[in-house]
């Protein structure tokens, strides 16, 4: 049992060291209902590990294996669900980036209020017609 556990750890620590990670800045990306969409859109790529979205700062950090995907074919995946995005940070594994304590944002650059009620950002519409 140990040696499962022991093997498990090390598989776990392996597939973080492939990990890449990158930073994207979505500017329509306005409510919770974006948000979740932005989410389900990067982890439906099999090669995302982790996504984490901040709406305040309109920021998503994504963890990925370089080896399935790339930062572009990601970007690429939002553009065509009609998300305004643009990559603000790759980061190298030398670095150890996670992108960790990094979710802070100037909120004076984010007062924008945006309430969604179906056409307000366009992204609710596409759900009628799936």
């Amino acid at each position: 049992m140990k040696k499962i556990v022991m093997m498990a750890c090390a598989m776990s620590f392996a597939m973080n060291m492939m990990a890449e990670n990158v930073k994207f800045k979505v500017s329509n990306m306005h409510c919770d209902n974006c948000a979740n969409r932005v989410e389900k859109v990067l982890k439906g790529n099999d090669a995302v590990s982790q996504v984490k979205v901040n709406l305040e700062c309109k920021a998503v950090c994504v963890s990925y294996d370089e080896k399935k995907t790339s930062a572009e074919a990601l970007l690429k995946a939002l553009t065509e669900a009609k998300f305004q995005a643009e990559i603000m940070k790759k980061c190298n594994k030398e670095d150890g980036c996670k992108h960790d304590g990094e979710d802070k944002c100037d909120k004076k650059d984010n007062q924008e209020k945006h309430e969604c009620g179906g056409d307000g950002c366009g992204h609710h519409d596409d759900k009628a017609n799936k």
